[in-house]
């Protein structure tokens, strides 16, 4: 069993040396295991974007990875991903529309899992989530995506 404590400040700094390695308006790619673990990681960030914004009448644009991490199986994955649920993904070199909401993904190793962070327009929303591998050696989430939402403004 995992000490809560250590867990907790283990992905404070992951979540911290992530966002040191990056600018603001990169997303980040750690090394993803397999193809499968991609879409597993792709299905559950699409799903949290899918709760917080509304697919049919939504553009997204993903902020791109550093150029060393271009051919990483999750980008893709996640771009067919939200795809699927509905969403138009406009390319990030074009800057997208007014009303487009931009995605900032991390994703890095931490113990034996994987551990994501999605942020929504700059931190409107932003959630993490630690996945943990099974008794079988598949992904999985180890527990619920972990929110924070910007209070609107009156």
């Amino acid at each position: 069993m995992t000490n809560p404590l250590r867990l907790g400040v283990s992905l404070f700094v992951a979540c911290s040396l992530a966002a040191c390695a990056l600018g603001p308006g990169n997303s980040y790619v750690g090394h993803v295991d397999t193809e499968a673990d991609a879409q597993v990681l792709a299905g559950d960030m699409a799903d949290f974007v899918a709760g917080q914004l509304p697919a049919a009448s939504s553009t997204v644009v993903l902020d791109p990875t550093p150029s060393g991490q271009v051919g990483n199986d999750l980008t893709p994955a996640f771009v067919v991903a939200l795809r699927d649920r509905g969403f138009a993904v406009a390319d990030a070199r074009q800057g997208g529309a007014p009303g487009t909401h931009h995605i900032r993904y991390l994703v890095t190793r931490l113990d034996t899992g994987d551990l994501v962070r999605v942020t929504i327009d700059g931190g409107a929303a932003e959630a993490s989530r630690f996945f943990v591998r099974n008794s079988a050696g598949d992904l999985q989430a180890g527990g619920p995506f972990t929110v924070r939402q910007m209070a609107a403004a009156n």
